[in-house]
């Protein structure tokens, strides 16, 4: 009779809780995170680079070495740096594939999101492919968004004796992924937002971009519109230096001490490759036909044997978070965000962001309108709300328009329907008309120097995750960053006005002709109602 008074919904509730205490309390991350077979694999990769003077000049007169292709001008240039833009998602995926093909001794690579579609499929074969050679590879990836198919993949790939993949913060419940938001959530609330790319220790790519179809735009339901840039000389070595941080971190695990082969599936690394193998079956728009197009439409390798990808060569310093951030252990002051303050300073005539969060906050806008005040011209370019793939990112950014407009600042925000102007290739055309949201994290200050990494302007950034990016001192590159936003982009984004002293209009080009909204595109009551209850919401800090 007793049983007949309790409320089932108060007894299922406490069962859950129940049990995912009982989970936590008996499952915990493995002790000794690191293999001694991925500790003898990253003692190799050491030893490669203490070999003796005659064996580094007999590698490097080999012209397909790529150390060959790059020593001579960073001889010339012994204090410098050099950058060279990467735009296209085309682009962006045949320079890893290639560098990855012309690599000669080890490849490190750190990223935030792996996906394991095509992209991400192609570009771990290219890796295995690059191991079967003889070049050394370590993978190190964050976990938040990781899966169980993902996990049996970087199991069967780690398999190989020259590759070693680690993943940083991990979750503790493998199968189960929803428990680790009740037995874990302020751990893995904190997740590492860096990506790159080290070939050799001479060249790298870093930026905005994930490894995903979507990022490397080739989605047919989705794009990101984002920028890497291609680096070589000084500052590849702080690169380098930050990756081994954060390689070495106890926070960073080896995926054999976390995940058990699933024996219901193969165990061999080829034939696990599940999305290349479909496309090899489709017709000559797949996906698979749409990379091998970029790789064959791109120059990149002959252009680096040859010395004739321009780089620009001028002073960057390279800037990262600590890898204790993620676990607390090091002072805010040490963030990335401190070190941009101290080397950039404040801005005196012009400040031009481009951000796809961008979350300024209550102090963060104060100070924008007080440099605006001042004299500054001031710029910025995010998502428009159709763009954004966050919302309550942009309920915590839509609230400080008008004052931001009152202060002169002007504000675009990229259109769902964008498209990436350099496309040539006709596979890259065919999938334009999916929606774009921009994923680039740059910004200008003055006439000299702009920041390309991947951070965003938005509180999580500054606080929560690890971030890099480098500050490149160039005129030129500062100069083109600021004019890029203008009137020319209104075919592509929407210029937010304020007209009275609330009332906002977005000014646009469509079809070759001026279009204004008197309220905000692509924006239903529904929508309306949302943004309004989480611009109310104390959630900024999480944005």
């Amino acid at each position: 009779m007793a049983m007949s008074n309790v409320n089932p919904n108060r007894l299922a509730l406490s069962l859950t809780l129940g049990l995912s205490l009982s989970l936590s309390a008996c499952q915990t991350l493995p002790k000794q995170p690191h293999l001694l077979e991925s500790k003898a694999l990253s003692a190799r990769v050491d030893a490669l680079y203490q070999q003796n003077s005659d064996q580094s000049t007999e590698t490097s007169n080999n012209n397909t070495d790529l150390v060959a292709a790059i020593s001579e001008q960073n001889d010339i240039h012994p204090d410098l740096s050099g950058y060279h833009p990467i735009v296209t998602g085309a682009n962006a995926f045949a320079a890893r594939s290639i560098l990855t093909d012309m690599a000669t001794r080890n490849i490190d690579v750190q990223y935030y999101i792996w996906h394991d579609d095509q992209a991400g499929q192609l570009l771990l074969k290219d890796l295995w492919e690059a191991a079967e050679r003889g070049v050394i590879v370590r993978l190190l990836l964050d976990d938040f968004n990781s899966n169980a198919q993902l996990d049996q993949q970087l199991l069967r790939f780690a398999s190989h004796p020259n590759i070693a993949v680690r993943i940083i913060n991990p979750l503790m419940h493998r199968k189960f992924q929803a428990l680790n938001f009740v037995t874990g959530l302020p751990r893995i609330n904190r997740r590492m937002h860096n990506k790159s790319m080290i070939f050799d220790k001479q060249i790298t790519i870093i930026g905005g971009r994930n490894i995903g179809n979507e990022y490397l735009s080739n989605d047919q339901n989705s794009q990101f519109a984002d920028l890497d840039v291609l680096l070589i000389g000084k500052v590849v070595a702080d690169i380098d230096n930050s990756f081994a941080s954060y390689w070495s971190s106890p926070l960073s695990f080896d995926i054999q001490t976390l995940v058990t082969p699933d024996k219901s599936t193969t165990s061999d690394f080829l034939i696990g490759l599940d999305q290349l193998d479909r496309d090899e079956k489709r017709d000559a728009r797949s996906s698979l036909a749409v990379y091998k197009a970029a790789v064959e439409d791109s120059s990149i390798d002959k252009d680096l044997v040859n010395k004739q990808v321009p780089f620009r060569w001028t002073d960057m310093q390279f800037l990262s978070d600590d890898v204790g951030k993620l676990d607390k252990s090091v002072p805010s002051n040490t963030n990335l965000v401190q070190q941009l303050r101290v080397l950039l300073g404040t801005p005196s005539k012009q400040l031009t962001i481009i951000s796809s969060y961008f979350v300024p906050t209550k102090d963060g806008v104060n100070t924008l309108v007080q440099l605006a005040e001042a004299g500054v011209d001031i710029k910025i370019l995010t998502n428009s709300f159709d763009a954004t793939d966050v919302t309550a990112v942009h309920s915590g950014y839509s609230q400080w328009r008008p004052k931001l407009l009152r202060a002169g600042i002007k504000i675009y925000e990229l259109k769902s329907t964008a498209s990436e102007e350099q496309r040539e290739n006709k596979l890259w055309k065919a999938r334009s008309q999916s929606s774009t949201s921009l994923h680039a994290k740059t910004f200008a200050i003055d006439d000299h120097q702009v920041f390309i990494g991947s951070y965003n302007v938005d509180p999580r950034s500054a606080n929560i995750n690890t971030e890099m990016g480098v500050i490149i001192n160039d005129d030129e590159l500062a100069r083109q960053l600021h004019e890029a936003l203008s009137d020319d982009l209104l075919s592509q984004a929407y210029e937010v006005k304020l007209v009275g002293n609330n009332q906002l209009q977005w000014h646009t080009i469509e079809e070759g002709e001026k279009v204004v909204y008197d309220t905000e595109p692509r924006v239903d009551l529904t929508d309306h109602v949302w943004l309004t209850i989480m611009s109310w919401l104390p959630i900024d800090w999480l944005l």
